[in-house]
């Protein structure tokens, strides 16, 4: 009997990647600003710290279901960091596959962005 191959990786387990590290990303901008509106001496600084917290919350469940994707297809990242280029280098296995994945910031930017105002609610288009 002849030992099977794992099939290599594929555009969908780096879609998958890239959603990862974008949940990552909110999430970690989101804390930090939290942190910063704890500093502030603002009339509504609780408002906005709960509105912050509530996103989190609402970001919690679709990133887990990625986090399980990504276990589910054998995908163990690495390390991710920034290049002189400004991209960010992510180094994966993926079904004992050695790959590295570059994702160039100013569309991830906007991604965050879209991301942001879609779990606001809010209709950007309109202002």
């Amino acid at each position: 009997m002849k030992p099977s191959i794992p099939p290599p990786p594929t555009q969908e387990d780096e879609a998958l990647i890239k959603d990862y590290l974008l949940h990552r990303m909110l999430q970690t901008v989101l804390e930090r600003d939290i942190q910063i509106f704890k500093t502030l001496e603002l009339t509504m600084t609780n408002l906005y710290i709960l509105n912050l917290q509530h996103i989190i919350k609402r970001m919690s469940d679709p990133y887990w279901t990625v986090k399980h994707q990504i276990r589910q297809r054998g995908i163990r990242i690495e390390s991710k960091s920034w290049t002189p280029e400004g991209e960010i280098q992510v180094l994966y296995l993926c079904r004992g596959y050695q790959r590295s994945l570059l994702c160039s910031w100013p569309p991830m930017k906007e991604e965050l962005k879209d991301r942001i105002i879609s779990y606001l609610g809010t209709d950007l288009a309109a202002y």
